[in-house]
């Protein structure tokens, strides 16, 4: 967290209100936006009952649009800047303010003119229209609209619904329920709208969907991984022995152990993250050894006792179990949670099903007659290995130098892909993505401060720099309340930009031209007044403070931490996006998550901890070993096997198509 785009990140997350958020796509397999309507209207109803919900539906949204479209028609001149306005100049030309006016007109006579009388005296030449436009990046889709109260996509097919749940995203048992929910909705939006009357489709998506499938899948997965390790281990116990029964025994102090850790982990720790139970496998597969060793020595020709039998495989296992437990405590002092205690949990595990072997077999088996001498089949295995001689040793001198070339680490680490989630959940992101847009490729700037005004002084900073970025192709859009609701120093230097664009002879052009053409047309003399005040060169600066019920719309909200309030930010990445020299350019006032930089370091972070952790444990090893043996050449024998695998192990790893991953590097 000491990495600032892995703490601005962890900021963000905390306070964003779109984490937890959930949206739900109702698609319709036809065109017919009223029958969507009615479905979105019928599954609002169905969330707002279940009391699941602290919010519901874009109802604030849809009420909030035209009073700010007022607000913005009544500041036309504390909106522009320079570089607006040269945008707006082919908008006055007489031909184009008379197709203007003439339109209007038609519209008056039509459906599409509701609502509308009022603006046309204040905005006649629809200005407003240009600064509305750029808050198309608060909206999920550039290409979405409002019918009839409800956002519908850009083809009409789609309507869509958001919701904030009560409880957390990662709070499974509530997303059971609301999984539940939109389950049986839409089962009953199925009976009301048959498939000849048009499919209606429900695909819902949130961390709740993410959550049901980490836990269900990482449980399925833990489960399965244990019982394939036990089976598999079994599998070799039963051709380890001349009695192979007896080998079975072999897992009960690997199972002993996990049982025990698991009881003293509790004892000190309220929970255990189910990853760490997973590798109560990875533990089995470790301390069955032990058991193996006690066991072969009872496993003889000749009758054996428990006491012997602990009395030879101790003085072999102490060592190893010794060092194999100080590497994994090594674990706790990572840096990382997660391993900090998978080390705890496995290292208890070690220990306690050493003793198991040296405490209680001895006295559960106190002796063991006579076997019979056969062979045991996977004996002859290691036999035939251990007497390759010269051949063997060259090859395997020979495999690990040509692996070597391929035996480096590579990470291929997404956001996406550090969740265990479905097919279903993959198909219903991708669904979304594809209709409303990747929200998750647009980059998010957080500015705190005490007060509004303090917001607003922010934001017009902000947006001095926003604004070159996007001229220089650096950015493709950018949107900040300032454009709407500007500062007082943004408002008086707009003023005086406009004031300087409305020379006497554009506003004598441009007065004729709405004058003539609206008499001719049956406007009165007095129909654009309220536009021609804003004129007045002596127009003086207007500003005021964001009101609260444009807060959650645009981007603000409490912090949580302390009684100011936080400001977030969306812009777009451009052609000349660079992520390093934006987090220069705006880190030092702003908290930053752009999260393909954010998985980009994040995976170097991984990579290197990794690398450093593996170099401290076999450095403690190595040292470990030297302590033991006080040998230099027994040290570096001992620890040729554990070289040679990890030079297999990785080169493997990378010939396959597999190279490090998260749930590899775990």
């Amino acid at each position: 967290a000491s990495e600032k785009i892995i703490a601005d990140g962890l900021e963000i997350f905390s306070h964003h209100p779109v984490h937890d958020q959930i949206a739900v796509d109702i698609m319709i397999n036809r065109d017919d936006p009223d029958t969507l309507v009615e479905c979105g209207a019928f599954l609002e109803q169905k969330m707002k009952d279940s009391g699941l919900f602290a919010q519901v539906g874009t109802g604030s949204l849809v009420e909030l649009m035209p009073r700010l479209a007022f607000h913005v028609a009544r500041n036309l001149p504390f909106l522009f800047s320079s570089k607006d306005l040269e945008d707006i100049a082919p908008m006055l030309d007489s031909d184009q303010i008379r197709q203007r006016i003439h339109k209007l007109n038609v519209d008056l006579g039509s459906l599409d003119g509701v609502g509308q009388a009022e603006f046309i005296g204040i905005d006649p030449l629809g200005l407003k229209d240009t600064i509305m436009a750029k808050m198309a990046l608060l909206t999920p889709s550039m290409g979405a609209g409002f019918y009839k109260g409800s956002l519908l996509s850009g083809d009409g097919r789609h309507l869509l619904i958001t919701a904030r749940p009560l409880a957390a995203g990662t709070n499974t048992a509530s997303a059971r329920k609301i999984s539940e929910l939109f389950t049986a909705t839409a089962q009953e939006l199925a009976k009301r709208y048959p498939a000849k009357d048009g499919q209606v489709t429900l695909t819902p998506v949130g961390a709740y969907r993410a959550s049901l499938d980490n836990e269900r899948i990482i449980r399925h997965d833990v489960q399965l991984a244990n019982i394939l390790a036990i089976v598999g281990i079994a599998v070799l116990l039963l051709l380890s022995f001349s009695r192979p029964l007896i080998g079975l025994l072999s897992l009960l102090p690997a199972i002993a152990g996990t049982a025990a850790a698991l009881l003293v982990y509790s004892l000190f720790h309220p929970s255990i993250s189910i990853i760490t139970l997973g590798f109560g496998g990875a533990i089995i597969s470790i301390t069955v050894d032990h058991g193996i060793a006690y066991l072969l020595f009872l496993d003889s020709p000749h009758e054996t006792t428990g006491k012997e039998a602990a009395h030879e495989v101790k003085a072999l296992g102490l060592m190893s179990v010794i060092t194999t437990i100080v590497a994994f405590l090594i674990l706790s002092f990572s840096g990382f949670p997660f391993f900090a205690e998978l080390g705890v949990f496995t290292a208890l595990g070690i220990l306690f099903s050493f003793l198991f072997v040296h405490v209680f077999f001895s006295r559960i088996i106190p002796a063991m007659p006579a076997g019979r001498d056969c062979s045991r089949p996977l004996q002859k295995i290691v036999n035939m290995l251990y007497s390759a001689g010269k051949p063997g040793a060259a090859f395997a001198i020979l495999l690990a130098f040509t692996l070597f070339f391929f035996a480096k680490p590579q990470f291929h680490v997404s956001l996406s892909s550090m969740n265990t989630v479905s097919q279903e959940t993959q198909a219903a992101d991708e669904l979304f993505a594809k209709v409303w847009g990747k929200v998750g490729d647009r980059i998010l700037l957080m500015n705190s401060a005490d007060t509004i005004a303090a917001i607003q002084q922010n934001n017009d900073h902000t947006l001095v720099l926003l604004e070159d970025d996007v001229e220089k192709g650096i950015l493709s859009a950018a949107f900040t309340p300032s454009m709407i609701f500007p500062g007082s120093a943004r408002a008086a230097q707009n003023l005086a930009a406009w004031q300087a664009f409305w020379d006497k002879a554009r506003q004598e052009e441009v007065k004729k031209a709405l004058s003539s053409t609206g008499t001719s047309l049956g406007f009165t003399p007095e129909a654009f007044a309220p536009f021609f005040s804003m004129l007045d060169p002596g127009l003086t600066v207007k500003s005021a403070d964001i009101p609260k019920d444009f807060y959650e719309f645009l981007g603000i909200s409490e912090n949580k931490n302390n009684a100011g309030l936080i400001q977030f930010i969306t812009v777009a990445p451009g052609k000349n996006y660079d992520a390093a020299h934006f987090m220069t350019r705006y880190g030092g006032e702003s908290k930053i998550f752009d999260s393909a930089f954010f998985t980009k370091r994040l995976a170097a972070i991984l990579f290197s901890t990794f690398a450093t952790m593996l170099v401290i444990i076999a450095v403690s090893v190595a040292l470990l070993l030297f302590f033991i043996s006080l040998s230099l050449p027994l040290t570096f024998f001992s620890l040729l096997p554990a070289a040679f695998s990890y030079i297999c192990t990785l080169g493997t790893l990378n010939l396959i198509g597999h190279p490090l991953d998260i749930p590899a590097l775990m």
